[in-house]
């Protein structure tokens, strides 16, 4: 329910920062009267199709993890969705939309993604002990080579 405390539509964090959803008018008048005060509320998606979940992620991956960390040398941990975390690997392995829908994520196995190098591995253990789909093959790609300005650095 949307009124769930464990609803994202309950998290300052969440809602803050998404304007792109129509707002409720039942919810906005329920929370209102609630709280006694005028309270705009939106109406959440129960599910979101990958599009949109990369239309959310893409722009904080590339606005907000590259330029505040990676760029700044730091190690970035991402722990989310399967839908989430597969928009992100299509995004840095240019992976066709046709091919994505062959791509799993197993649930709870680390993956390691080298920026540098731009390849994925496991944090334990080989690739092919796990079943990433018809289309894994997509994310396990030779790691480039660094440049040698990078190596003497």
């Amino acid at each position: 329910s949307s009124f769930s405390a464990n609803s994202p539509g309950n998290d300052r964090r969440y809602v803050d920062n998404i304007r792109d959803v129509r707002i409720s008018l039942k919810e906005t008048l329920i929370r209102s009267v609630e709280c006694g005060r005028i309270s705009i509320h939106r109406k959440l998606p129960h599910a979101e199709s990958l599009k949109d979940c990369m239309e959310r992620t893409i722009p904080y991956w590339v606005n907000s993890i590259e330029k505040e960390a990676i760029d700044a040398g730091k190690s970035v941990l991402v722990a989310s969705s399967e839908n989430a975390i597969r928009g992100l690997l299509m995004h840095l392995f240019d992976i066709p939309a046709d091919r994505i829908s062959g791509i799993e994520i197993p649930t709870g196995l680390p993956l390691v993604y080298d920026v540098q190098r731009k390849c994925l591995s496991l944090l334990e253990g080989d690739f092919s002990d796990h079943n990433f789909g018809n289309s894994g093959e997509l994310l396990f790609t030779p790691c480039l080579l660094p440049d040698k300005e990078e190596e003497e650095e």
